[in-house]
C-alpha cells in the first residue's frame, strides 16, 4: 500500500500563492480534460535509432510491486518505449533510503541520464547543481525541442515564473497540476453523513456545531476516535486550523511558511496557533479527539482509523474517500463519509488557509544529468509527457484497461475504482504514471466528476490566498540556514503541540515556547523564506 506521507508533497506539497496568482487563475490558456481526451497532440518518436536512457528515482511514495511485481514492467515504460523508440531503465532508491542512495549516486560521479526528484535531495539548489557540472541547464533544450512543455508551462503567468529559477534557468521539468476551471482543492475536513442522519442533524459549519457533532457521536454512538488528527497535532490539509488563520507542516503537505500580504510567517508564532492548540487540548480532554492520533504516522494507519466505525470526523483528500468507504461498508452497510466544509469561528467567515486551487502546484521533477550522452533525445521523450495523448496516458492509462470515455470525459475501470489492492491513486501509479513524474497531473487523481464535486464544498469559503509559493527557491545560504535550523525547529513545534493538546504541556507555557523558538533561531529562517519570496515576486 502506498504511504502518502511524500518526501515531496513537498511535492506533493504543491502550495501556491495569492500574489501573482489571481491574474494566472483568469487568464490561464488551458483545454478542457474532454479536449485533451481527443488526443489532438500524440505522442511522437524521437529517436530513429533506439536509444536507453537511465532514470533514477526514490519509489517510496509509489512502491505498487505488490500490485504489478517489478515496476520495470509498468505500462506506461512499455507504452512509451513502443511509440518514442527510448527504453528507460529504472534505477531505483531502496523505499526508505533515497537520501543515502542520492548521496552515494553524486559521491561516484557516474550519474543516470534522467533524475526524478533532484531538487529534494540537492540542498544548494538547480542553479548550484547546474554550475558545478552535474546537471544541464535545460532552457535551450526545451526552446528547441520541447513543444508540448512549453505551450504547458507559459499557459499562464504564474507557471511561466515558477518553471525558471531566480536567475532564468531551467534545471528542472516541473510537473504542473492540471486546471480544467479556476478554483479546484484536493482534501479538506470529512465527515460520517451516516452518523449525521442517525443523529437528526444537518451538515456543521461552525466549531460549535462540530463539538456539539463529536459529542453527541460520542456520548449517543459510541464514537471513541472522534476527530481523527494525524500524529503531529495537526489535520492533513490545515483543515480544522485554517479558521484560526494559519498554516502549518501536517501529515499531506510540507508547509514551512505562509504569507500574509506579503509578508512571510510562521504558523506557530501565530496568536491563532495558540487559540487553536487551546480548543484541541478541550476536545480532548472531553475525549473527541482519537486518543491514539500520536499513532497515525502512516497512510494504512489513518485508514484504519477511519474506517474503524469508530471515527466520526477527519480530514483527507478525495481519492480517499471512496476507498474508506469500501472498507467501511463492510463493518456497517450505512457506512458513508462525505466532504465537508472546512469548519468556521462564525458562519459566513471567509478561510485564506487550505490545499490548493487552480492548479497551480509546480512540482520540480526531472533533472538531466551531464553524464546524458543524449540530452536531446531525454528532453524530446519527457517533452512527450506533455502532448495531449501523454496526458491522458499519465493521468488515466490505456483506454479500455484503465478508463473509457463516457461523454467525452474519461471513467476508471473497476481495474481501478474496485480494485482491493489499493486506493485509485495506487491502481494509477501502477497502470499510468507514477505520483512523481514529469507530467501535467490532475489534481487528485480521481473521477473528473467527483473530484469536481468535491473541490466545490472545499473551495465554498475559502479563497487560499496565505498560500506560499511552491517555486520560490532558497539560495545557497538560505538552504543552509534552513538545514542547519529548521529541522530542530520542527522537531520541537511537532512535540510541543502534541504536548499541548493531550494536556502534558500548559497552554501558560506558550509565551516559554515562543522564547525558544526564538532561541533556535526561527526568525532567521523566517528571513530566508522572506528573501526568496521577495526575489520570487520580482522575477
Amino acid at each position: 500500500m502506498i504511504k502518502r506521507l511524500l518526501p515531496l508533497l513537498l511535492v506533493l506539497s504543491l502550495l501556491m500563492m495569492n500574489v501573482g496568482f489571481a491574474e494566472s487563475a483568469s487568464t490561464i490558456n488551458e483545454t478542457t480534460i474532454a479536449e485533451k481526451a481527443q488526443m489532438a497532440t500524440k505522442i511522437q518518436r524521437v529517436t530513429d535509432e533506439p536509444v536507453t536512457l537511465t532514470l533514477w528515482m526514490d519509489i517510496s511514495a509509489h512502491d505498487v510491486s505488490n500490485i504489478i511485481g517489478n515496476l520495470q514492467d509498468m505500462d506506461i515504460l512499455k507504452t512509451l518505449e513502443e511509440k518514442t523508440g527510448v527504453h528507460i531503465e529504472l534505477v531505483l532508491a531502496p523505499v526508505g533510503e533515497a537520501e543515502t542512495s542520492f548521496s552515494l549516486m553524486l559521491a561516484s560521479g557516474k550519474y543516470p541520464d534522467i533524475i526524478v526528484g533532484f531538487d529534494t535531495y540537492y540542498s544548494k539548489g538547480g542553479d548550484s547543481a547546474i554550475e558545478d557540472g552535474i546537471i544541464y541547464d535545460l532552457k535551450d533544450y526545451i526552446a528547441k525541442d520541447a513543444p508540448n512543455y512549453t505551450a504547458v508551462r507559459t499557459a499562464s503567468k504564474y507557471r511561466e515564473i515558477g518553471t525558471v529559477t531566480d536567475s532564468g534557468k531551467m534545471p528542472y521539468f516541473c510537473e504542473p497540476t492540471y486546471m480544467d476551471d479556476p478554483g479546484l482543492t484536493y482534501g479538506g475536513a470529512i465527515i460520517r453523513q451516516d452518523l449525521l442522519d442517525k443523529l437528526g442533524m444537518s451538515m456543521p459549519v461552525t466549531f460549535d456545531d462540530w463539538h456539539t457533532y463529536l459529542t453527541r457521536c460520542k456520548n449517543e454512538l459510541g464514537m471513541t476516535r472522534g476527530l481523527g488528527l494525524a500524529n503531529t497535532g495537526i489535520s492533513k490539509y490545515n483543515a480544522f486550523n485554517a479558521a484560526f488563520g494559519f498554516a502549518m507542516n501536517n501529515a499531506a503537505q510540507e508547509w514551512v511558511m505562509y504569507q500574509v500580504d506579503g509578508k512571510v510567517m510562521y504558523g506557530p508564532l501565530s496568536e491563532g496557533y495558540k487559540e487553536y492548540v487551546t480548543m484541541m487540548a478541550q476536545w480532548y480532554k472531553e475525549g473527541l479527539i482519537d486518543p491514539d492520533f500520536t499513532s497515525t504516522i502512516t497512510f494504512d494507519d489513518g485508514v484504519a482509523m477511519m474506517s474503524s466505525n469508530l471515527c466520526s470526523a477527519a480530514s483527507d483528500h478525495g481519492g480517499v474517500v471512496g476507498y474508506v468507504n469500501s472498507l467501511g461498508t463492510a463493518v456497517d452497510p450505512n457506512f458513508n463519509f462525505v466532504v465537508a466544509p472546512d469548519p468556521v469561528k462564525t458562519a459566513g467567515d471567509q478561510l485564506h488557509v487550505g490545499y490548493l486551487k487552480g492548479g497551480a502546484g509546480l512540482g520540480k521533477i526531472a533533472a538531466i544529468s551531464t553524464a546524458c550522452k543524449n540530452p536531446d533525445v531525454a528532453v524530446k521523450f519527457i517533452d512527450q509527457l506533455f502532448s495531449d495523448e501523454g496526458f491522458m496516458l499519465c493521468n488515466y492509462g490505456t483506454e479500455g484497461k484503465t478508463y473509457n470515455l463516457v461523454d467525452g470525459l474519461p471513467v476508471f475501470t473497476d481495474l481501478v475504482a474496485k480494485n482491493d489492492k489499493g486506493t485509485i491513486t495506487d491502481m494509477l501509479c501502477a497502470y499510468a504514471a507514477p505520483i512523481v513524474w514529469p507530467f501535467e497531473s490532475v489534481l487528485g487523481r480521481d473521477d473528473v466528476s467527483t473530484s469536481g464535486d468535491m473541490a466545490k464544498v472545499w473551495d465554498a469559503n475559502d479563497d487560499y490566498s496565505y498560500s506560499y509559493p511552491t517555486n520560490a527557491t532558497l539560495n545557497a545560504d538560505e538552504k543552509e540556514v534552513y538545514s542547519d535550523l529548521y529541522p530542530e525547529i520542527k522537531s520541537y513545534v511537532d512535540e510541543m503541540t502534541v504536548k499541548f493538546i493531550m494536556g502534558l504541556e500548559p497552554i501558560d507555557n506558550y509565551d516559554a515556547f515562543v522564547t525558544q523558538l526564538n532561541n533556535l533561531g526561527v526568525q532567521d529562517v523566517i528571513n530566508a523564506y522572506q528573501a526568496a519570496y521577495d526575489r520570487y515576486i520580482n522575477r
